[in-house]
């Protein structure tokens, strides 16, 4: 927290929150984090708020949280078709479709998370110097936003897996599986790998303002490495252990597995989905909040 200073004037006494640089270190995580819990109905509260300003300016409002990214998903769909041909296609067209849908609809949830709360502390300068509170709740608040733009998006899906399981009853699973258990777990996970990176690309973009720049084309890169616009199942053998490396490997597989296939996850993508959720939490967490005192000085 910033140093208080009361200074009398013309007897009057003021207070003045001084900022000064610091070495990163941690403060009492027991206080902060007791703090945070105190204070989040504020992150909800913005949340709501910077979310029905968003789309404050367009006609169709939360409709574009639906048919953006169903738009994108025919626009890649198209582009897989010609890079497969018509035949294959023809055979596993919906397949293919919900798919690259559902992989899209979980990409942009965590990239929604990065994004916003990336820009969370420099947008929110005036409310840094002003107020004292956990910084950490700005990226969180991004990252509700990011979840209450996803969940709209999921009726709008199963409606897709139902059409595409029962246009080809022969060889597709049922519809609804038990598996779909799973699927609290998917978004947890990828929530809290997406609120973690945030914290972390937050505090590179106190530092350096471009990083919101360059997210962009990183973000891009991300999809294309990512089991989205390719099937996890193409990679065999120890190929696969690849998607450890990515993030959202693991969690986007799982999506692939448990939406389109009807299958129960593997170990790689329960332990993989796990621990990257833990390590962006940790790791980014302790980034973010050991250089926390140092954002009023540098915004």
């Amino acid at each position: 927290m910033p140093k208080a200073k009361s200074v009398s004037t013309g007897g009057f006494e003021s207070t003045f929150h001084i900022f000064e640089p610091h070495k990163a270190k941690l403060p009492p995580l027991t206080n902060y984090l007791r703090e945070f819990w105190k204070r989040r109905e504020f992150a909800f509260e913005l949340a709501r708020f910077t979310d029905k300003a968003e789309y404050l300016d367009a006609k169709l409002g939360r409709v574009w949280m639906v048919l953006n990214p169903l738009l994108l998903a025919l626009v890649y769909f198209l582009l897989v078709s010609v890079i497969k041909g018509g035949a294959a296609v023809h055979k596993i067209g919906l397949t293919t479709l919900t798919h690259i849908l559902i992989g899209l609809f979980t990409f942009y949830f965590a990239q929604n998370c990065i994004n916003a709360g990336a820009t969370s502390i420099t947008n929110g300068g005036r409310l840094i110097l002003n107020q004292a509170f956990p910084r950490a709740l700005l990226p969180l608040s991004s990252s509700i936003q990011a979840l209450q733009q996803f969940l709209p998006e999921l009726p709008v899906y199963i409606v897709v897996v139902v059409i595409a399981k029962l246009a080809y009853p022969k060889t597709h699973t049922p519809p609804i599986t038990w598996h779909f258990l799973w699927i609290p777990f998917i978004i947890i996970c990828v929530g809290l790998t997406g609120f973690g990176l945030s914290l972390g690309f937050a505090v590179m973009n106190v530092y350096f303002r471009d990083t919101n720049k360059f997210l962009a084309y990183v973000t891009r890169i991300w999809l294309y490495l990512s089991p989205v616009l390719w099937l996890p199942s193409t990679l065999r053998g120890w190929h696969y252990n690849l998607l450890l490396i990515n993030p959202l490997g693991p969690a986007i597989a799982a999506t692939s597995d448990v939406w389109v296939d009807g299958m129960n996850l593997n170990n790689l993508e329960i332990y993989g989905s796990i621990f990257w959720a833990i390590f962006s939490i940790v790791g980014c967490g302790y980034f973010f909040i050991s250089r926390e005192r140092d954002f009023a000085v540098r915004i």
